[in-house]
């Protein structure tokens, strides 16, 4: 018996819609892997698999997130250090005060800075960050808009700073491989994509209405080898729901314990309540890190901007019957990876389309709908 079939043909519906072809799903439930599935094309002409590496985007966030928690917990990052102590040059043109805790909760105010990946260098990137202005008119720790690549930017070298290792390195070695995400990367090596270039999922833009989906690049040498903290996670969804998974059991995984339960609940719980999110234009709540689900800001978020609250009004959120509890993060257009412990999931789905901001919400929104549908949690 096909264990998610209201998910598949919400899936199969978006391939015929042009919005994606293909996608994975895995979901875990109580401790065990209860669905890992894939659909349609990773590539032209090639079935998508469940061990095809899929482009994760801004779902990867969270991994440099754990990996600063464990920092925390050693004490070598300290949350309301301006990140200047790690990183003196960031203190420029109004940032000194910026802190930890801040680029964590989008409240740091340096969304602008001009990234021009992967023509930048590493270093080119970072400095770009320390070079760039506090936004005018922010308040640091109040006003809040999401970051989507300076804040992982600086976080990084915070990251090389402490542990003395290039960021990609300690990334796999603090979190990746010790859970199991053997097949993910964050800035995969060389050898390792001319080992397994040709299976990657190739993410298309399918947002253009006249003329065909075009590759979008991203599954090119220079974006996947190369360093963007914030976005060039590439790895099976089934490693994304391992993720969640273990955070999902309070920090530990198969016996392999990366963070105490205490640290789960503080990086995982509502840090930044009720701010209108100048990027989002939408009142967000948000963690350390993790996308915390905002669906209780539905109603409001849809009043101000005339539509349908029953349809997810909040971006990126995770479906219309998660937990209000639930935690984890989207990615551009295209993905998800969340925990859900008032109803004992873990998440991850991805497209490798990117159709455009409403056509992806309501994709998004619709399947997760199926998923908890298919799992008995919700009822038709």
């Amino acid at each position: 018996m096909e264990a998610i079939p209201r998910t598949r043909a919400a899936i199969e519906r978006g391939i015929d819609d042009g919005l994606h072809p293909g996608a994975q799903v895995c979901v875990w439930r109580a401790g065990s892997c209860v669905a890992d599935e894939a659909y349609g094309e990773a590539r032209d002409g090639v079935a998508m698999t469940p061990q095809a590496p899929t482009l994760w985007l801004s779902s990867g966030k969270p991994v440099l997130a754990v990996a600063v928690a464990r920092q925390v917990e050693a004490g070598a990052i300290d949350l309301d250090d301006p990140i200047a102590e790690y990183v003196p040059e960031f203190a420029e043109r109004g940032k000194q005060d910026v802190a930890v805790r801040h680029v964590l909760t989008h409240t740091g105010g340096f969304r602008s800075v001009v990234f021009r990946y992967p023509q930048q260098t590493w270093d080119e990137a970072v400095a770009a960050v320390c070079a760039g202005r506090l936004e005018t008119g922010w308040t640091v720790g109040e006003t809040a808009g999401y970051h989507p690549h300076s804040g992982w930017n600086i976080l990084g070298r915070v990251l090389e700073v402490v542990s003395g290792e290039p960021l990609a390195a300690h990334l796999r070695g603090a979190v990746l491989e010790p859970w199991g995400l053997t097949r993910t990367w964050i800035g995969m090596p060389e050898p390792v994509y001319d080992a397994i270039g040709a299976e990657l999922s190739v993410m298309l833009d399918t947002s253009s209405p006249h003329g065909p989906p075009k590759p979008a690049g991203m599954h090119e040498r220079p974006w996947v080898t190369g360093q963007r903290p914030g976005g060039n996670a590439y790895g099976p969804a089934s490693e994304l729901a391992r993720f969640y998974a273990g955070l999902l059991s309070g920090g530990e995984l198969d016996g392999v314990r990366l963070l105490s339960p205490e640290t789960v609940r503080h990086f995982t719980a509502r840090h930044r309540r009720d701010t209108t999110d100048r990027t989002f234009r939408a009142v967000m709540d948000w963690g350390l890190g993790f996308m915390v689900n905002n669906a209780r800001h539905d109603a409001a978020n849809a009043e101000a901007h005339g539509s349908a609250s029953g349809s997810g009004a909040t971006p990126y959120g995770y479906g219309p019957y998660a937990g209000d509890d639930a935690f984890g993060h989207g990615g551009y257009q295209s993905s998800v990876g969340f925990a859900d412990p008032t109803h004992g999931l873990a998440v991850a789905v991805v497209f490798n389309g990117t159709p455009g901001e409403p056509r992806h919400q309501r994709r998004m929104h619709e399947t997760l709908a199926a998923l908890y549908e298919d799992l008995g949690i919700a009822q038709t």
